[in-house]
């Protein structure tokens, strides 16, 4: 049995016992494995990935969203800097609330990706420190990165897709 396979079995008979289903895939690459997690368990898979876990996800790479038809999407991009492992963990959120638990308090890289999250998807982060526009001002009207986004700002004209 290879070695991330015995602790890919390890990990999720851990997971288990701490009552988090979670899904474990492959990635294109082979490299990275993206775990699926229902939202209201993200900041406990987070937590156990970072302090309970065999393989001490210690960096926070990025924390980034995408707006599908149906649903949001928010992805955790973890690096192990003794052994460069990565995952992904990632949770749908609903189109009609998207809202997840804040992890700054787990990794103080995820406030201002929250906070970017927050300002161009409209996502928002239960019990983050500082939830306001990181990027665009306070005034702004809705959330760029959205798919129903409407720009109708004439100054931006020349940005019409």
């Amino acid at each position: 049995m290879e070695k991330i396979s015995v602790i890919k079995y390890q990990t999720l008979k851990k997971l288990k016992n701490l009552n988090i289903n979670c899904e474990w895939q492959k990635s294109d690459t082979n490299e990275t494995s993206i775990i699926i997690v229902n939202a209201n368990h993200i900041r406990n898979i987070i937590e156990f990935f970072k302090r309970e876990s065999d393989v001490k996800f210690d960096i926070l790479l990025s924390v980034s969203s995408v707006d599908f038809p149906e649903h949001f999407e928010v992805s955790y991009h973890l690096l192990d800097s003794v052994f460069k492992n990565q995952i992904i963990i990632k949770a749908s959120l609903s189109k009609e609330n998207p809202t997840i638990e804040s992890i700054a308090g787990i990794y103080s890289a995820a406030n201002w990706h929250e906070r970017e999250n927050y300002d161009l998807m409209g996502i928002k982060f239960k019990n983050h420190p500082n939830l306001k526009r990181i990027l665009l001002t306070d005034n702004w009207q809705g959330h760029p990165l959205r798919k129903d986004y409407v720009q109708d700002d004439e100054r931006l004209i020349w940005n019409q897709r």
